[in-house]
């Protein structure tokens, strides 16, 4: 994964890429930071690092179901890049005082929720995640769903 590199000078104008040559990290397949080195040249000298994310691929609740004071949250799998899953509820549609719950196996796609007020509705969302070198990587949260607990 390359990302694109657009490189301006101090008048913000886009420098053409003959002033320029950009290299890139070795192994950036897989979840983790990487670093892009620019080497100016011609009229301009000097070198530049930046650093880019790659996340892991994230994932979406296929199921939401309630039964008494709990729901059951269904996802689809996502095994490759993946150590896990966050998952997160809350009474608020804008997830204001929510809670999560962190499931650290990737190959689980299932996990009921206790505990919760009954005759209220729930929105729920999740996302996945990768530990590398200790660092936790996080992919964007799926899109929210909505039950009422019976």
């Amino acid at each position: 994964i390359e990302p694109a590199v657009i490189v301006l000078d101090s008048s913000q104008n886009q420098l053409r890429s003959t002033d320029y040559t950009v290299s890139y990290a070795k192994g950036q397949k897989k979840v983790g930071n990487y670093t892009v080195t620019i080497t100016f040249q011609g009229n301009y000298s000097g070198t530049v690092q930046k650093t880019f994310t790659i996340s892991p691929k994230a994932t979406n609740i296929t199921r939401l179901t309630s039964a008494k004071k709990k729901i059951t949250v269904s996802w689809k799998k996502q095994t490759a890049q993946t150590s896990g899953y966050q998952i997160q509820y809350a009474t608020s549609a804008k997830f204001k005082n929510a809670k999560k719950v962190t499931i650290s196996k990737n190959k689980i796609s299932r996990k009921s929720i206790k505990k919760l007020k009954s005759k209220k509705k729930y929105y729920v969302r999740i996302r996945t995640y990768k530990v590398v070198s200790g660092k936790k990587y996080y992919s964007k949260w799926s899109s929210k769903k909505s039950v009422k607990i019976r």
